[in-house]
């Protein structure tokens, strides 16, 4: 991993105006560029907006002309983009493009309640690799499955991207990320991100907003849960290689994963 200049950004998106999400997305990018992010993450189903059932009447294709502007924009601005979008199945995807490159679309592998009636899960874990860091992506509820992220871990990944279309907001948001996301970066040696949608998507729905940062030690670094926002954190690759490297000297450096020990597990 390379110094990373990473941006979570929460944001509204109404269900079924794809013009308007994607010029709000476009904006934002232009703005994550402009503070000399690396890397950008965007909400689940940030393209299409986020509602279930309405959400799978929206599927398109990964060479469609929409999402060939997020693959311009990252031409244009040199960044890696993170975003979601409904893809064909349909299934709850998230791509990573990087200076006009697909670089791989994630396929969410653990559906929510009302997700699971109506969309395909995903059946792989695989990490992607971009020019500054290896990526993990772990969609909103996906955050509560450990074994995800340790998958990502053990396939060498830095920094897990968790994009959210949650309802949950404010002190409730923060309190549950806090539970949560730190240990998935502590017990791994990883980065995590998270971002949440924001506000009406138009249909019923209301998301709560909220984007964090965590280093590897599962502290925070960057968090912002009063609505739309723009969350940028500057990740060293200095923790991550002392605390992978052979040997250490002290407890507080010990690799967990090392430690494992996988042939006595679930027998």
């Amino acid at each position: 991993m390379d110094d990373v200049r990473l941006s979570m950004v929460s944001m509204n998106s109404v269900l079924g105006d794809t013009e308007v999400n994607l010029s709000r997305m476009l904006a934002l990018c232009d703005a994550a560029s402009s503070a000399g992010s690396d890397i950008v993450c965007f909400p689940e189903l940030c393209l299409s907006g986020y509602s279930m059932p309405g959400s799978t009447e929206l599927a398109t294709t990964i060479d469609s002309p929409e999402i060939g502007e997020v693959v311009d924009k990252s031409s244009e601005t040199g960044m890696c983009i993170c975003f979601g979008f409904v893809d064909e199945g349909p299934r709850i995807a998230q791509a990573v493009v990087e200076c006009g490159r697909i670089l791989g679309v994630y396929h969410k592998t653990h559906l929510g309640e009302r997700e699971a009636p109506v969309m395909v899960p995903g059946d792989s874990l695989d990490v992607i690799r971009t020019s500054k860091a290896v990526l993990g992506i772990q969609v909103c509820w996906e955050a509560h499955f450990p074994e995800i992220s340790c998958t990502y871990a053990l396939k060498g990944a830095d920094i897990l991207l968790m994009p959210f279309a949650s309802g949950l907001g404010g002190e409730r948001r923060r309190s549950s990320w806090d539970r949560i996301l730190p240990a998935r970066a502590y017990d791994n040696t990883v980065y995590v991100g998270a971002c949440n949608g924001f506000g009406p998507t138009g249909s019923g729905t209301t998301l709560g907003g909220g984007a964090a940062v965590y280093d590897a030690r599962g502290n925070k670094i960057s968090e912002d849960f009063s609505g739309e926002c723009i969350v940028t954190a500057d990740l060293d690759p200095e923790p991550l290689e002392t605390i992978r490297a052979e040997g250490y000297v002290s407890m507080k450096d010990v690799y967990f994963l090392d430690k494992r020990r996988p042939e006595i597990y679930f027998r």
